[in-house]
């Protein structure tokens, strides 16, 4: 599969189901990594670490609270993907580009440029968690009806 193309009709060979498994994980991936540094700074100490353990502490905690605010770019990224989905244009571009400009979207409604990382690393890890779960989805000589 290229950059840019999936299976046509993918929407329909990966289903609803798989397609909210991916969209679980990437909503709550980033907060178990956050959860994971923030286990790691309190294993070295985060007093030892000084000025860098503190800016850590601080990404550890942005990532672990991400999905309060993220769910908000998945609930209107999610249409999109299946429409991309349907017309075969899921690849891992499209999946990005969309991802960043919801991000920008969003970031542009809360005042913060972190939207635009944050949407495209998203939509990065639901692409790739939906490959994992449905590689028909994503082959170009995919069945759509089975």
């Amino acid at each position: 599969m290229t950059l840019v193309w999936s299976a046509p009709n993918g929407f329909a060979i990966a289903g609803w189901r798989r397609v909210l498994i991916a969209g679980a994980a990437a909503w709550l991936a980033p907060a178990v990594f956050g959860l994971l540094v923030l286990g790691v700074l309190r294993l070295l100490g985060l007093e030892r670490l000084g000025d860098t353990g503190l800016i850590l502490w601080a990404l550890g905690v942005l990532f672990v609270l991400s999905p309060v605010l993220s769910w908000m770019g998945l609930v209107a990224a999610a249409p999109l993907v299946a429409v991309l989905m349907d017309r075969g244009w899921f690849g891992w571009l499209p999946a990005i580009a969309l991802g960043m400009a919801v991000g920008a979207a969003i970031g542009l409604l809360m005042g913060n440029d972190l939207g635009v990382t944050f949407g495209a690393a998203m939509l990065g890890i639901f692409r790739a968690v939906l490959g994992r779960l449905a590689p028909d989805a994503f082959r170009e000589d995919a069945d759509p009806s089975g």
